[in-house]
């Protein structure tokens, strides 16, 4: 039986650029306490797609896991002007919130 992250990397293999399967794969670290490497995975889709939202979010959640204070504030701070740009206020929101909560 093939787990979830084995799945997932074939389908990374295939389609390296896919922005979801590259969050699915760092959701999938984080979830198994892999910290560095969802941030590795999450600071390159944020790179080679600076629209996906949820990278952001979720790599500053990793930062944050990892005491990394100064990288989480800087994804929040992207991720709240990249959902700006995509017109996501749920997400700026969130983001907004636990931006203000780590002062």
């Amino acid at each position: 039986m093939t787990s979830r992250l084995e799945q997932l990397e074939v389908l990374a293999f295939r389609n390296p650029e896919d922005s979801f399967v590259q969050y699915a794969i760092a959701l999938e670290y984080v979830s198994v306490k892999r910290f560095e490497e969802a941030a590795v995975i999450l600071e390159r889709s944020m790179e080679q797609d600076p629209t996906y939202v949820p990278a952001f979010h979720q790599a500053a959640r990793t930062y944050e896991q990892m005491d990394e204070t100064e990288d989480a504030r800087r994804c929040y701070e992207l991720g709240i002007a990249c959902a700006e740009q995509q017109g996501d206020t749920h997400a700026r929101g969130e983001m907004e919130e636990a931006l203000r909560m780590m002062e």
